[in-house]
């Protein structure tokens, strides 16, 4: 085998592993490729696929986290006597986004904000 490494998959002639086995068999056909390179086909599109909706989770959650915080700030000034009309209008959600440090308002997205939805074709 030389610099290469191996594994070795066996599959149940019954039940689900083998309806898997009929699966993988249909695809190498369809794709022309062999077993071995069809399995390292899927696997490679499964990773790639998992890290893209690793980084856009992420990415989800800390925007969900700022959003939270910007929220919380303008609850917090509202019932401290802050702005009260803010829960009906959004100005204060402005006011305290730009305390807390968040870019100001504008009609243009930034550049690379949408990169994660690339991967949701």
């Amino acid at each position: 085998m030389g610099d290469k490494n191996v594994a070795t998959v066996r599959f149940h002639t019954e039940g689900v592993e083998a309806e898997l086995y009929g699966r993988i068999m249909e695809g190498k056909k369809e794709a022309g490729v062999s077993v071995p390179d069809y399995i390292k086909q899927i696997l490679k599109e499964y990773f790639e696929n998992k890290d893209r909706e690793d980084s856009r989770n992420e990415w989800i959650e800390q925007f969900g986290w700022e959003i939270a915080r910007v929220v919380e700030q303008a609850v917090r000034n509202c019932i401290s006597g802050g702005n009260v009309n803010a829960m009906g209008t959004g100005t204060a959600l402005i006011a305290d986004a730009e305390a807390v440090g968040l870019p100001e308002q504008s009609e243009e997205i930034p550049e690379g904000a949408l990169d994660f939805l690339d991967g949701m074709e």
